[in-house]
Formats: C-alpha cells, sequence, structure tokens
C-alpha cells in the first residue's frame, strides 16, 4: 500500500465514523420527547369525520402541555389549542374508532 493510498483511508474511516455516530444519535433525541401521559378515553366520543368530543371535563397533557377540556367541546382534524392538534393526540392514544 502506497503512503498515499494510507493518507486517504484514514479521513475516510473518520468521516465514516461521524456519519455513523450522527445517524446513530438522531433515534435517541426522538425518544427524549414528553409522553401523552394518561387519557381517560372514555372521557371522549370519536365522530364520523374523524372528530373528537369531550363528553365530561377531563385533562390531557401532550408534550408535557396540560390542557383542561371541557364538556361539549369538539376538536376537528387539524383544529390546534395551544399549539396542540388534540384530535390526533386522542387517535394515537384512544383509537380510530
Amino acid at each position: 500500500m502506497t503512503l498515499y493510498a494510507k493518507k486517504l483511508r484514514i479521513p475516510s474511516a473518520a468521516a465514516a465514523a461521524s456519519l455513523f455516530l450522527g445517524v446513530c444519535a438522531q433515534p435517541v433525541l426522538a425518544q427524549s420527547s414528553f409522553p401523552d401521559g394518561p387519557i381517560a378515553c372514555d372521557a371522549f366520543q370519536r365522530g364520523p369525520n374523524g372528530s373528537w368530543t369531550v363528553l365530561r371535563p377531563a385533562t390531557i397533557s401532550p408534550n408535557g402541555t396540560e390542557l383542561n377540556l371541557a364538556a361539549g367541546e369538539t376538536f376537528a382534524k387539524n383544529q390546534f389549542l395551544r399549539g396542540i392538534e388534540v384530535s390526533t393526540v386522542l387517535d394515537r392514544n384512544c383509537g380510530n374508532q
């Protein structure tokens, strides 16, 4: 092996290691997000169009943000409350029933 080939080999190995570590670190960051917390699914009713209606007062805490929901409130798809799409949180935890 020539000296030139040896010089190319070291930076290539370092670049490959950096790329590998950078890619592997991403899932760890994603796992550190806040969970949705406990949700009383019986306090909600899913509508035929994918909306959710609150049946009785309930509190949910998606991503560490506490939301106090009042009976009678309805949340449609793409409707946000304090930056949270409530229908998506309920779909994820209570199912697409």
